[in-house]
């Protein structure tokens, strides 16, 4: 395994885990810079896709990340015309976010964007390896 980092870094799983998770990041924001969104907006977008509409504590819920983050990711979508916020028709205190079209557009290219990152990363293994790879961080993360 000729990586060019040190044996004793090779044996930190967490040393291993933050280099492929900032590759990631880097070749996934590339791509999605294209579409004026970056890594966590794409991330909003899927679930508002694969979930439908739902208010940003309830978003923020379902990613795992703090109010503060919620709010600057979906104040971004906003501006960019990608999401909406509506008036819950069930508590008109609470407002809904809503995919636009231009959401759903960006949503569906950006995942194309961030499936060739995902290749382009784990180019050392097949498509197999890869599929167990994201097996095993699923359930190391007790999600799956």
């Amino acid at each position: 395994m000729a990586t060019g980092f040190p044996p004793p870094l090779l044996d930190r799983l967490s040393y291993l885990l933050g280099k492929l998770h900032f590759r990631a990041l880097e070749a996934e924001g590339e791509g999605l810079a294209s579409l004026n969104v970056n890594v966590k907006q794409h991330a909003a977008l899927s679930v508002l896709v694969e979930e439908g509409p739902m208010t940003q504590q309830e978003l923020g819920q379902r990613m795992g990340i703090d109010r503060t983050t919620v709010v600057s990711v979906v104040d971004g979508l906003d501006d960019g015309g990608l999401v909406e916020r509506r008036r819950s028709p069930a508590d008109r205190r609470a407002y809904l976010l809503t995919l636009t079209p231009s959401g759903c557009d960006a949503e569906e290219r950006g995942r194309h964007l961030v499936a060739e990152a995902e290749k382009e990363i784990l180019e050392g293994l097949d498509e197999p390896d890869r599929a167990r790879l994201r097996e095993l961080l699923v359930r190391a993360l007790g999600t799956g």
